[in-house]
């Protein structure tokens, strides 16, 4: 049961640490390509829970006109 805990726990750190690392790469992408960001983009981001959708948002910042073409402004 406590090994069982400990994997389990482990994980989910090692999971909150990737999405972390993802979310400071996508705010530094967003930042070179559209220069300083507004508080309310960088919150946005920040709440950003799925691996996911913080890759779809890294893709569409390779194309993205604006903030609003990511839907963060």
């Amino acid at each position: 049961m406590l090994e069982e805990n400990m994997r389990y726990w482990e994980k989910k750190v090692r999971k909150e640490s990737e999405i972390e690392g993802m979310r400071k790469l996508l705010l530094r992408q967003i930042a070179q390509r559209f220069g300083r960001l507004p508080v309310r983009v960088r919150r946005q981001v920040e709440q950003v829970a799925s691996t996911q959708e913080l890759l779809t948002l890294a893709g569409k910042v390779l194309v993205a006109g604006s903030l609003e073409d990511l839907s963060l402004g």
